[in-house]
Formats: structure tokens, C-alpha cells, sequence
């Protein structure tokens, strides 16, 4: 069952990516963008959680190699979700981004960047198969996806990753 919703998640997040705006080519609209985001979103929680219960259960680091890098991939692209126009009350689409993503710019970019480089580096740790620093890892990017859901996002946040052991 975990691999399944594994395989599903990541999968969704790979359709997303590629729909994503590319230089020269036609743009989302404002609500597909949200759209986007937030499925994109929601499968980069269930694959942070799948992974986290993967763990907790005595699975090796290397079997997350997979969910681990398309998180990675995902988090690098994590800025070019939310262009201008997207936030609440701009566009018809419903969204929790907070106007503090384009008045802070800078601010929104740089949490994505950390979030990024957690994503990356638990990708490492996974490949390398170290459980320990996996482990540790998951905690860290998962404090990422909070930093940025404190400045940036409205309404209620998820529960910190529980990574303890059964």
C-alpha cells in the first residue's frame, strides 16, 4: 500500500512539473497555476509522510531514493508555482499564498532555496543509504515546508513529521 501511494504521488508530481510555464512557450492561466501548486503541494506532503512512515517501519534509506529526488525535483521549481496574479483574491481560483510571497520576493525565494537544498540533500542520504541521516534529513525538510507556510501561506498548517520509532 505505501508503495503504491508512493509510486502515485510521485507521479503526480511529475505531471505537474512539465505543465509549468517555459520560456517562449504560452503560459497557465492564474487558476491552473493554483491548481498546479496545490496538487503539487499536497503529493510533496504525502511523499514527505510516506517516506517518514517508510522509515519508522526499519525500512533501508535506499528504497526512498525514488520519492526522495522527484521531492528534490519538485523543490526546485517550487518559485515558478506562484507568478504574479495568483494570490488571494487576485485571480478566481481559491488559494492560501499570502500577498507577503510578491511584496517579499527575495524573502519567498530564499525559503524555497533552503527548502530546496533540504529536498536535494535528503536525496543524498537516500542513495547512500544512511537511515540515521535520512532520518535527521526528513525532520529538516520538513522544518523548510513550515518556515515557508509560516510567512507565506494562510490558514492551518500540518502537523510537524513524526519520524520516532513505533
Amino acid at each position: 500500500m505505501l508503495t503504491r501511494v508512493l509510486v502515485i504521488a510521485v507521479a503526480w508530481i511529475g505531471v505537474a512539473a512539465p505543465a509549468l510555464p517555459r520560456e517562449g512557450a504560452a503560459s497557465l492561466t492564474g487558476t491552473d497555476a493554483i491548481a498546479a501548486r496545490q496538487a503539487s503541494m499536497d503529493m510533496s506532503s504525502v511523499v514527505l509522510r510516506s517516506m517518514a512512515a517508510a522509515v519508522k517501519t526499519g525500512a533501508e534509506a535506499k528504497t526512498q531514493a525514488y520519492p526522495a529526488a522527484a521531492l528534490a525535483k519538485w523543490a526546485q521549481i517550487v518559485p515558478r508555482m506562484f507568478p504574479l496574479g495568483t494570490g488571494k483574491n487576485e485571480t478566481a481560483g481559491d488559494t492560501q499564498a499570502l500577498p507577503a510571497i510578491w511584496k517579499d520576493r527575495a524573502g519567498f525565494d530564499r525559503v524555497a532555496a533552503n527548502y530546496a537544498a533540504a529536498a536535494a540533500e535528503l536525496a543524498v542520504r537516500a542513495k547512500a543509504n544512511d537511515r540515521i541521516a535520512f532520518t535527521r534529513q526528513l525532520v529538516v525538510v520538513d522544518q523548510a515546508c513550515h518556515s515557508c507556510h509560516e510567512h507565506y501561506k494562510e490558514g492551518m498548517q500540518s502537523p510537524p513529521l513524526d519520524v520516532s520509532s513505533p
